[in-house]
């Protein structure tokens, strides 16, 4: 039998150090062997801010000028810092990790914290919670420190150790140096000056005697590590919008070649719609050159009510592959706006419609292969002329959600109403011709390839006369071969014509 698991009040602090050189799409160590790997340094304010691996062992240090870092690895390959893509990034993980839990915050611009107590049972445990979690950011090439407490500060300051045993985390803080504590320099000089090293031997000390040395601001901190205080977090609600990307340190010209990144994106998107009971109506893949200059869009339509990661997948497929790639991309980017909640949407319990279901499959995959002007539909128009009673209407618009049962009633019976008043014409064809084709006469009679018998008629249809008259007259013709032909009579040009053929 599996033990019984319960809700612990347990904070899952993501230190995400090297963010300035992920964003960037480099991560800290990379897969290469060391004499391979390159030195990439982030740049800011004229200072090294963020270094990889090799930079480090080259001596390279954050917080040096970058003549001096220069000097000191001529080969050192330099990156201003993007901080508007930093927070995009980190945005982008904080939506992320809603899968996970709905308490969400920020801590410091590359700090997050979960509150992933409560999600434990749903989990089967905290262990599995940071499998899964470490598992999707080596994909995502984020590289993390990982801090498990029972505190919101205290999974801070475990996060800087990447402790990750929650068991033992009240005596893995005990042992922390007092350089983590985030409190001014200056305390902590005082501190260390009076002997204290750890946070333990802080906390043997009697804290009325410690406040009154140094200050209460250390003791509401303190307090607020162990618990014995409120520390309340803004939570961060994501908006009802996905928006993902994947970025890549070498330009790429074959999607084959991302093939992982764009499965990646769109189990993304197929969890977000599936989390938030949400049915996606599109969604749109975007191409970045260098600089995030906007290569390529492409958009994708979803009729299908659906929303499985196999119809999605087979959606952006059909389309990646009819597209011929002449340019290259170091970044892409997956966005779903037209989202709705699937609440809008009827399922009859007792006729699912399958037949339905798969027409709508059938035309989202012929529309991504065929493109968006390859289908369309006919509906009627209020008109009385035969060439203005329908129009064509574009078939790759997402279904919008059914009308209620009176709405649906309410136009029917408008839309019988208005029918009733249009005249109908009788045994009109059901194909007519683009234009109307003049007829050669004679002796008022008309002629196509010899005199034309008049067998059923007329059929008087006058309308436009607001804007200029058309008054004419059909009937039903049979050519000498026996064909038969739809013509009508213009009585205000005096001429005639053929609108029409029966099969």
């Amino acid at each position: 039998m599996k033990p019984h698991l319960k809700n612990v009040s347990a904070f899952l602090c993501l230190r995400f150090d090297h963010l300035s050189l992920n964003s960037l799409g480099f991560p800290y160590a990379s897969t290469n062997s060391e004499s391979s790997e390159a030195a990439i340094a982030v740049t800011y304010q004229q200072r090294v801010h963020c270094i990889n691996n090799a930079s480090f062992r080259s001596g390279v240090e954050i917080g040096m000028s970058i003549s001096h870092a220069l000097l000191i690895n001529p080969s050192l390959e330099l990156h201003h810092r993007d901080e508007l893509l930093e927070r995009q990034k980190l945005q982008e993980l904080s939506y992320w990790a809603y899968r996970f839990t709905s308490r969400i915050s920020q801590h410091n611009d590359h700090t997050l914290i979960l509150e992933v107590g409560k999600s434990s049972k749903l989990f089967n445990g905290l262990e599995h919670i940071l499998n899964l979690i470490k598992k999707d950011l080596t994909q995502f090439k984020i590289d993390v420190l990982l801090g498990l407490g029972e505190t919101p500060k205290a999974s801070v300051l475990l996060s800087m150790e990447n402790y990750q045993h929650f068991e033992t985390s009240k005596a893995k803080l005990n042992k922390l140096s007092l350089n983590h504590l985030e409190i001014p320099p200056k305390k902590i000089a005082q501190l260390q000056h009076c002997g204290l090293k750890t946070l333990g031997e802080i906390k043997n000390i009697e804290y009325a005697d410690l406040g009154a040395r140094f200050g209460q601001d250390l003791l509401t901190y303190l307090r607020m590590v162990e618990g014995d205080l409120a520390d309340p977090q803004e939570a961060i609600t994501p908006p009802e919008v996905f928006r993902a990307c994947a970025d890549f340190a070498e330009p790429i010209h074959n999607v084959t070649w991302i093939q992982q990144q764009i499965d990646r994106l769109l189990n993304d998107l197929t969890h977000f719609i599936k989390s938030r009971q949400l049915l996606c109506r599109s969604f749109v893949w975007q191409f970045y050159h260098e600089n995030n200059r906007l290569i390529k869009t492409i958009e994708i339509g979803v009729s299908s009510q659906k929303n499985l990661g196999t119809t999605l997948k087979q959606l952006s497929d059909i389309k990646l592959q009819s597209i011929k790639l002449d340019w290259e991309f170091s970044r892409i980017e997956l966005s779903c706006r037209d989202l709705l909640p699937i609440l809008l949407f009827d399922n009859d319990l007792f006729d699912p419609k399958p037949s339905q279901e798969q027409f709508q499959q059938l035309k989202d995959k012929l529309i991504s292969r065929l493109g968006n002007k390859a289908l369309y539909g006919i509906e009627s128009l209020q008109e009385h002329l035969p060439e203005m009673a329908n129009r064509q209407f574009d078939k790759h618009k997402p279904s919008q959600p059914e009308k209620t049962v009176s709405e649906k009633a309410a136009t029917y019976q408008i839309g019988t109403k208005t029918a009733q008043n249009l005249p109908q014409l009788d045994d009109e064809p059901l194909w007519l011709l683009d234009q109307p084709l003049r007829l050669a006469k004679q002796a008022m009679r008309p002629i196509l390839k010899g005199p034309l018998t008049l067998i059923h008629g007329p059929n008087r249809v006058s309308t436009q006369w607001w804007i200029k008259l058309q008054s004419r007259d059909y009937f039903i013709a049979r050519q000498s071969n026996g064909r038969l032909l739809w013509i009508y009579f213009d009585r205000v040009k005096k001429d005639w014509y053929m609108h029409g053929l029966f099969a």
